[in-house]
């Protein structure tokens, strides 16, 4: 098998994560893959999560893949971005927005208050700094797109330089054997 494809829905959390990198592994060292395919639509969610998410699938010896479908919001547009080759389906919604986080306890030192929020500027400026860098435009617009919560079209994602191409239907094709 040459290909293999994973599809991703609904938010994306630590065990979003968990999942994927598991399976991939499972699959990358039982079959003979050259190419990952993800189709995603997704509401967003744990930025910490999808850093983690886009760090496997860059580190990877094999060509990802991503395909848009319905929605890219929040942290889903990291995990979109880390495809070689970026698809959108025709209509694909994109929200660009900082990250919302969460902490763990509420009532706890100063000083652990002060160690949440440095690691959540941290993930901020790594979010940034993954869609500079996948889009080819300068962090100081991304900031910009992000705190100004910014929903674009399929079109205007691809002038922004997060999609590469749109495409009327899902590309769902089952490999044949040669």
């Amino acid at each position: 098998m040459d290909e293999q494809w994973y599809t991703i829905t609904g938010g994306i959390d630590v065990n979003t994560a968990h999942n994927l990198i598991t399976y991939i592994n499972g699959q990358i060292y039982s079959s003979n893959i050259k190419k990952l395919k993800i189709i995603i639509s997704s509401t967003g969610g744990d930025v910490d999560s999808a850093i983690r998410i886009y760090s496997y699938l860059k580190a990877l010896s094999i060509d990802i893949e991503t395909i848009a479908f319905s929605q890219i919001d929040s942290a889903a547009n990291i995990i979109y971005a880390a495809g070689s080759k970026r698809i959108a389906i025709k209509g694909c919604r994109f929200f660009l927005h900082e990250g919302t986080f969460t902490t763990g306890t509420q009532t706890t030192t100063l000083h652990n208050h002060e160690e949440v929020l440095t690691i959540f500027k941290e993930l901020l400026k790594k979010h940034t700094s993954i869609l500079s860098k996948e889009t080819g435009k300068k962090e100081k617009e991304i900031t910009k797109l992000l705190t100004e919560s910014t929903i674009l079209t399929a079109e205007k994602a691809k002038e922004l330089g997060l999609v590469h191409e749109i495409m009327e239907k899902l590309p769902l094709t089952k490999q044949t054997l040669s």
